[in-house]
Order: C-alpha cells, then structure tokens, then sequence
C-alpha cells in the first residue's frame, strides 16, 4: 500500500485559474453570440439604398464566419476548462495516478 500524500496546492490553483479562464471564454462567447443576434441586418450593411445580391451574399457569408467563430470560441473554452477541472483533481491528496495503458 502506498503511502497517503499531501496533495499538490498548485496544481490546485492553476487547476481553479484554468478552469476560471475556460469559464470566462465561454462567457465571452456568449456575450457576443447575444450581441450578434440583436442585430436586425445580420451582418448586412444597412444604407439608403437597398441591398444588392453582393451584398447579401457577402453578409450570409460574414455570418456563417462569425457563427463558426463562435462555435470554435465556445469548443475551445469547454476544452480549457475540461483542463482546468482535470488539473485540479490531479492535485488532490490521495489521488494515485493512473497506470499508463499498454498498446
């Protein structure tokens, strides 16, 4: 049997910090998902005369950019505070560290 250990008080604390950091890319994401969706033009610049098919075109096209920049913020933050969580339970005492897997 192993001896107990103590646990490791920073990962603990980069493993908190991390996972804030995760917390609050996804937060920002959310924000500016909620910002683009207030917008009534959806990306396409509204002026006196009305849209041309370029432009509506381009604006579609700006929006599909900005949607799967949102989806890739909103992946990357879960990833990071997926990591941060992991972290922090590597660091708690008496937690024995996984075999490494053969094959």
């Amino acid at each position: 049997m192993a001896a107990p250990t103590r646990g490791d008080l920073p990962a603990r604390v980069v493993g908190a910090l991390v996972f804030l950091a995760g917390v609050l890319v996804i937060f920002v994401v959310l924000v500016l998902a909620f910002r683009m969706f207030q917008d009534p033009n959806l990306g396409v610049r509204a002026g006196a005369a009305s849209p041309t098919a370029t432009d509506i075109g381009v604006g579609f096209l700006r929006l599909l950019l900005r949607i799967g920049l949102l989806f890739l913020g909103s992946v990357s933050g879960s990833l990071i505070a997926n990591k941060g969580i992991r972290l922090y339970f590597a660091g708690l005492p008496g937690r024995a560290q996984p075999a490494e897997r053969e094959g």
